[in-house]
């Protein structure tokens, strides 16, 4: 492990010199400062972030807040992979992780004050972005250290994301162009979530320059009459891309239901389903869940850590169709 001596001993300073350049202060210069820390970086210290937060008060964790509703659960594989990113960066810091799920909106609000003042945690990764969301307001209002999964609604917030237009609007010209698919569907949540309209808008995209016409189709819990109805609608049906992986099953026994066939090519997103539980007509878009992970939980601490990372306030994953 590299201790503040390693990198005292590097810069030819005192480890108290390293120790108050590392942390910016005024009475060191800018010159020793970034010394220290580009040597800091190549050896790849972290810093004692327990005995600084003993001093603050705060928590050595970090609130991981699940959506309401939706495929937003632990036990979606997304989110599990997501989560292992966030893990194993913390970790390596000694932070732990808290998780906040509750099954209603008020009671995920309750849930994370709770965590804010009985117990001291000061930064939080969101696994959602949602317009008039009441926990990302109180976390600005309380200002606190937040980054988003997907796309942020205040333009100043932290976050990771993928480009999820260009993302829909590329699954769907794969669909046309290697599955010669014709007549589409378009099938989102009954939450339809900010990243399902950005995929909408890339599928959008697509279909507007290919010529072709569409259905869009909504998944309701509890009740599939009106899926039914719109997939009696358009007979000639032959393919769909639907906003995740799940709704892309969910739609999938529907439809084969309904048709007693399986000829329909189906794209999904997350690449969290098995492989061998599906046929060549099944595609997903693999979105890199760890990595995303990963990079919510180095921004989190760039503001200690990476001073570029932190001017950016986003971070990119890339994308992979399978």
């Amino acid at each position: 492990m590299v201790t503040i001596r390693d990198i005292a001993k590097q810069a030819g300073v005192s480890a108290s010199t390293a120790s108050r350049a590392l942390n910016k202060n005024p009475h060191i210069s800018q010159a020793t400062i970034k010394k220290v820390q580009q040597i800091a970086d190549k050896l790849g210290y972290l810093p004692d972030y327990n005995a600084k937060n003993l001093t603050t008060g705060e928590a050595s964790a970090i609130g991981v807040v699940f959506p309401v509703g939706g495929n937003g659960m632990p036990g979606n594989p997304f989110y599990v992979n997501v989560l292992t990113g966030i893990n194993k960066e913390l970790v390596k810091r000694g932070y732990a992780l808290s998780v906040a799920i509750t099954k209603s909106i008020e009671e995920l609000e309750k849930n994370v004050k709770s965590m804010v003042y009985q117990s001291k945690i000061k930064k939080f990764i969101l696994l959602y972005s949602q317009a008039n969301d009441p926990i990302a307001k109180f976390l600005r209002q309380e200002n606190l250290r937040f980054v988003v999964i997907g796309q942020p609604i205040e333009s100043g917030d932290y976050f990771v994301d993928n480009n999820n237009v260009e993302v829909g609007r590329v699954a769907t010209e794969f669909l046309a162009e290697k599955a010669h698919v014709t007549h589409f569907g378009f099938v989102h949540s009954e939450n339809n979530w900010i990243y399902e309209q950005q995929r909408f808008a890339g599928f959008k995209k697509a279909i507007d320059g290919l010529g072709l016409q569409y259905i869009e189709m909504t998944l309701k819990t509890g009740s599939d009459q009106d899926l039914v109805k719109d997939i009696k609608s358009v007979p000639q049906l032959d393919g769909v891309v639907a906003t995740d992986d799940l709704n892309a099953i969910a739609f999938y026994d529907v439809y084969t239901q309904q048709k007693n066939k399986t000829d329909i090519t189906v794209m999904g997103f997350n690449n969290s389903v098995p492989s061998i539980m599906f046929d060549h007509n099944f595609h997903t878009v693999d979105l890199y869940p760890e990595e995303m992970g990963s990079k919510a939980a180095l921004l989190i601490f760039s503001d200690r850590e990476n001073a570029e990372i932190d001017q950016q306030r986003q971070l990119q994953v890339g994308y992979q169709i399978i």
